[in-house]
């Protein structure tokens, strides 16, 4: 069976709901710059921050990924930075406004039932446990750390870091790689057809699909080739076709 495998995170193993759009969260990030001596009013920060991402993104679009993934910590440094400022401060407030607004604009954040039992269960078999998955470390690790999964994996690997998405092949190259993992022996689960099964069986791996709300509207599973499929996240099903019980 399956030696190694990969997990997506959200809509995967992690069922969250945020709303950046939301006018209340600018309202309270502009407290929040208020409190550390920067100056906003919403919309006119709502405005900056979607512009810094537009032009991170025209710059990411130059490199040589397919899919470039920008690190939204740059973004956070442009809204951050005050004049004469020590570029140790800067840092740790870009940090902390990252933060900050991911907590804002998170509605709801949570691991789907039974997810650590399934992840213990396979851990304690032997099974090596990966996170490959298209998110900003700044947002990202806290919140697994907060849910108690991080513990589980061997590697976790995020596009912010590497400067790509799924469903680039590089990216998934570079975690196989990496952990010098054989794609025979793994299986790579996720919720979104394109990014983590197409993909994954273009770098030679086995799949699941899961279907949940997160996943893509376009998504139809009369048509999803994926070694196993799953109506919901349902882990304790997932758990024994990982362990090859079902």
């Amino acid at each position: 069976m399956y030696d190694n495998i990969i997990f997506d995170l959200y809509g995967t193993l992690i069922d969250i709901h945020t709303d950046e759009e939301d006018i209340a969260v600018w309202k309270h990030m502009c407290e929040f710059y208020a409190e550390h001596g920067v100056k906003y009013n919403p919309a006119g920060l709502r405005s900056k921050y979607k512009r810094q991402v537009r032009r991170a993104e025209q710059a990411m679009a130059k490199k040589k990924f397919k899919f470039p993934e920008i690190q939204i910590l740059d973004v956070f440094e442009q809204l951050t930075r005050k004049k004469d400022q020590d570029a140790d401060d800067c840092a740790e407030l870009t940090v902390k406004a990252a933060q900050e607004f991911r907590k804002t604009s998170t509605e709801y954040i949570k691991l789907y039932d039974g997810v650590k039992e399934m992840l213990g269960r396979l851990k304690n078999s032997g099974k090596k446990l990966y996170v490959l998955s298209n998110a900003q470390r700044v947002y990202t690790l806290p919140e697994i750390q907060k849910l108690g999964i991080e513990e589980y994996f061997t590697d976790i690997s995020l596009s912010s870091d590497f400067g790509a998405m799924k469903p680039d092949a590089v990216f998934y190259q570079q975690m196989l790689d990496r952990n010098h993992i054989n794609p025979n022996r793994s299986i790579m689960v996720g919720n979104d057809e394109v990014c983590d099964i197409m993909a994954a069986r273009q770098a030679r791996l086995h799949t699941c699909y899961i279907h949940s709300k997160l996943s893509p509207v376009d998504d139809d599973q009369r048509y999803i080739k994926s070694d196993i499929m799953l109506d919901e996240p349902d882990m304790a099903k997932l758990c024994e076709y990982l362990l090859g019980e079902e």
